[in-house]
């Protein structure tokens, strides 16, 4: 691929090898990260058994190295790549709480997009516009981790648990089915669908039962499941809010033009993925004068 090094599937040194793996963390872990990258990753970690051994060390230091946890602002590759060659080289045995999974392998959508997958385990995904995960989904080890966006998981029964990670500690879930939605300021909700998931060894919550900034309640679920179907639910949010999360779903951007306007309050059911027709609909809902400009719907101005 134009630009990057190519691992090299015949490293033997212990120093080719710790290089080798740190540039295989920041390759997977970078926004361009490909199933191309996915394809050639398997391949370098069949060619050496040492490989796989030097790469879960490398991934137990990932979140030692300023910047390349998912919460925080993306690193270069050149800064991730030699900060954790660094670390490798001067660290000495040892691990720390993050254990990132060799084989996981990544997924994502992008503005508009849902995805379903069929996991190896049994369980099965559904991504919801602009989300990003990985996941490995073995009968020996299932971890999933989410970047960002939102997600439907349905856990298949194993004796196995499976563990959900998006940023507010672990999940561990036997089965059942989960909504998860992780925003790019980090604000988390979990919801049990059906089933049980625990968090630690205290907390627990069951079917119809929230986990959200600390606090767990029982939202509406037809509400809460209305992404699955291409709609989304507001609670007097602010019209700001649901221009946000329209945008998630439409290339034509609904922009608040008044900031007088952004503070106004929605309630009610929305189909998403057609802005045009929803600033028409918030403009005679709220009163406010609604343009179309430039692949953009102002609302107010």
């Amino acid at each position: 691929m134009p630009g990057r090094r190519s691992p090299n599937p015949g490293d033997t040194s212990h120093g080719d090898v710790n290089r080798s793996a740190a540039e295989w963390i920041a390759r997977l872990n970078a926004d361009d990260s490909t199933a191309r990258d996915a394809a050639d990753f398997r391949t370098w970690l069949a060619a050496n058994p040492d490989h796989a051994a030097r790469f879960e060390r490398a991934t137990d230091l990932w979140d030692m190295v300023p910047g390349t946890a998912p919460s925080r602002a993306p690193v270069t590759r050149r800064r991730a790549i030699a900060s954790l060659v660094a670390l490798t080289a001067t660290t000495a045995g040892g691990t720390i709480a993050f254990q990132a999974a060799h084989a996981a392998t990544p997924y994502e959508t992008g503005i508009g997009e849902q995805r379903r997958i069929a996991l190896q385990d049994g369980s099965s995904l559904l991504l919801d516009a602009t989300t990003r995960v990985r996941v490995i989904a073995t009968a020996a080890r299932r971890r999933l981790w989410l970047a960002h966006g939102r997600i439907d998981l349905t856990v298949a029964a194993l004796t196995v648990p499976f563990t959900i990670d998006a940023g507010q500690g672990d999940l561990t879930a036997q089965a059942g089915r989960f909504d998860l939605r992780r925003d790019r300021d980090d604000r988390v909700a979990v919801t049990a669908i059906e089933g049980s998931a625990a968090l630690g060894a205290t907390r627990r919550i069951t079917g119809g039962e929230r986990l959200a900034q600390g606090r767990i309640d029982r939202p509406d679920l037809a509400a809460t499941q209305a992404w699955t179907s291409g709609r989304a639910a507001f609670h007097d949010d602010s019209l700001a809010t649901v221009a946000e999360e329209a945008n998630r779903y439409s290339a034509t951007r609904l922009v608040i033009a008044d900031p007088a306007v952004a503070r106004l309050r929605v309630s009610g059911m929305y189909r998403m993925g057609d802005n045009v027709a929803l600033g028409r609909s918030l403009g005679t809902l709220l009163a406010v004068r609604v343009r179309t400009i430039d692949g953009a719907v102002l609302l107010g101005g």
